[in-house]
Parts: structure tokens; sequence; C-alpha cells
């Protein structure tokens, strides 16, 4: 009986809806979210720490956030080759973290032509089906830098070819 009278007072019509005296404030427009650079006759830069890269052809230029670490991504359409540019504060030659991975191997690199001292790393997957991550790592203007390369498990060799061919364009 007791739940007749709740349905009965849950049904019952109720009195008209009262509108706002004043009207409702809209909500300011998101801000549009600025990307670390820009890609611009074929060359993206970066506009926060001045580097460089062409977009030769078959590679695809993907900035990151203008606040992020990592700078920009580039993928190489036919061989799916993934480059990563990545940016941290302060000073230091130890790669940095990756999800999914353990940096096994690491090695004094020889001097490159913007950075006297390097190391190369390689980033081996928890799940060996998952891709390694060879990585370049240096300093620069108050700055440590990550470059990595994951180059897909059937296509090593290729990847790594193309990746080396696009970063001889990388500069400062």
């Amino acid at each position: 009986m007791i739940g007749i009278y709740f349905w009965l007072l849950a049904c019952s019509p109720k009195g008209p809806v009262q509108q706002p005296d004043r009207p409702l404030a809209s909500a300011p427009a998101m801000a549009e979210a600025r990307s670390s650079g820009v890609v611009y006759e074929g060359v993206f830069t970066d506009e926060m720490h001045a580097f460089s890269l062409p977009v030769t052809e078959g590679w695809v230029a993907d900035p990151g956030p203008e606040t992020g670490l990592m700078r920009v991504a580039m993928v190489h359409v036919s061989t799916g080759t993934r480059i990563e540019i990545w940016a941290f504060p302060g000073d230091g030659l130890e790669p940095r973290v990756r999800e999914g991975c353990e940096w096994k191997f690491k090695e004094k690199n020889r001097p490159l032509a913007f950075a006297p001292a390097s190391i190369m790393a390689t980033c081996v997957p928890v799940d060996a089906l998952d891709r390694r991550v060879y990585g370049i790592i240096f300093e620069r203007n108050g700055s440590s830098y990550q470059i990595e390369v994951q180059a897909p498990n059937d296509g090593l060799l290729e990847g790594r070819s193309v990746a080396e061919e696009l970063l001889s364009g990388l500069r400062w």
C-alpha cells in the first residue's frame, strides 16, 4: 500500500517549470591548444627548442603540444617507422623511463654535429611482439633530448635506414 502511495506521488502532475530571472552565463570558449611547432614548406620547426627537421616525401609530422615533453612524432607511411623527439628540462644522459619496455643496452655514442656527448640505448619491450625502441640521448642548451626510433619488427633494417636518412636533416 505504501508503494502505491509513493508511485502516485511520483506520477502526480507537477507545477510549471520556473525560468531563471536572468539568462544563464555561457561558458567561455576553450582556448585553442597550440602545438610545439609548425610544418612550413616541408620543414617542421620547433618554436621553443629551435630545431628543425625536414618532412621529406613519405613522412608525416605530428607536432606535440606546446608545453609537452614530446616535441614531434614522425611516421614513415610505407614502412610504419616512427620517430619521436622528446625534450626534458635539465641535463642528464640517462634514457627516460618508457612504459612497456626496459632500457637494456646503453653505450657512449660518437659525437653528433650538434652535441659533443651522447649515448645510444635500446629499450626492449616487455611483450616480445612490441617494437624495440632505439634511442639517442644528448644535452643541448640546458635540456636533455631523447630521439627514439621505432622500426617495425619485420622491417628493422629498412626502418632504421629511412630513420637515419630523415634524422640526417636535423638542424639546430
